[in-house]
């Protein structure tokens, strides 16, 4: 893992589909919060400076989680590219790679971060992000490749045609990226026609049409990538954890 890495985990969200009283990153998850779990993944990863972006019920985060890792508030819910911009520009500047995971994917694990950073050094990509084969419905963006299996686009659930639909493979906002590059960038992303916010999942098109290189890396392992949204979703990724599901 390289030493000037850092981790963003975005955790603004209410949650209001888990019907509870608790900000969703804190809602117990095998006995621990949701969050903590992707926490711990990303220090056993070798990354030790985390960073969580919150938002609703942000004290009661903090006070659950503690202070091993660094707080930013996102005040307003503007999206997640919105979210990344709480972080300092100098930081993410001054950081070789950057992780940036939604905090709601508790099965995730170090082997599969540490897998994550390695391809992306590896094939020098300006942002890399994770992606798999799902065999179950879900509304994630559309992973779009051409026919020698090289990435040409990503299109949300939302703004895909019929054939794009088909496609299997998702996806789930588990990115990693050059720090440089994620700053030049995220400046690029224009608000949504629809609702205003500002979606860092649009950083890709930016990227590809700028020439850069932007990498997937395919898990075998889909259930680790499935955010976390209602208590079904919890006892089925519980399940899942066990080998049960």
């Amino acid at each position: 893992m390289n030493k000037n890495s850092i981790a963003i985990i975005l955790a603004a969200g209410k949650g209001t589909r888990m019907r509870s009283d608790l900000p969703k990153p804190i809602m117990p998850f095998k006995s621990k919060p949701i969050i903590q779990h992707i926490i711990e993944s990303f220090r056993n990863a070798g990354v030790s400076d985390i960073n969580l972006i919150v938002g609703y019920g942000a004290e009661q985060v903090k006070d659950k989680i503690g202070n091993s890792v660094t707080y930013y508030t996102q005040a307003e819910q503007q999206g997640t590219a919105h979210a990344v911009k709480q972080v300092p520009e100098s930081i993410l500047k001054n950081a070789a790679t950057v992780f940036v995971f939604v905090g709601d994917s508790p099965l995730i694990n170090a082997d599969t971060i540490k897998k994550l950073e390695q391809h992306h050094i590896t094939t020098g990509a300006s942002c890399t992000f994770l992606t798999a084969s799902f065999p179950i419905d879900l509304p994630y963006a559309r992973v779009i490749k051409n026919a020698e299996g090289k990435l040409i686009a990503c299109i949300e659930e939302k703004n895909a045609n019929k054939e794009q639909l088909k496609v299997k493979e998702l996806l789930t906002s588990h990115f990693v990226f050059k720090g440089e590059d994620l700053v030049t960038y995220l400046a690029e992303i224009k608000p949504d026609k629809d609702n205003k916010e500002l979606y860092l999942t649009d950083i890709i098109g930016i990227m590809l049409a700028k020439g850069l290189k932007v990498e997937t890396l395919a898990i075998d392992n889909y259930k680790e990538l499935v955010g976390l949204n209602t208590p079904e979703d919890i006892k089925w990724a519980e399940d899942a954890s066990t080998g049960s599901a």
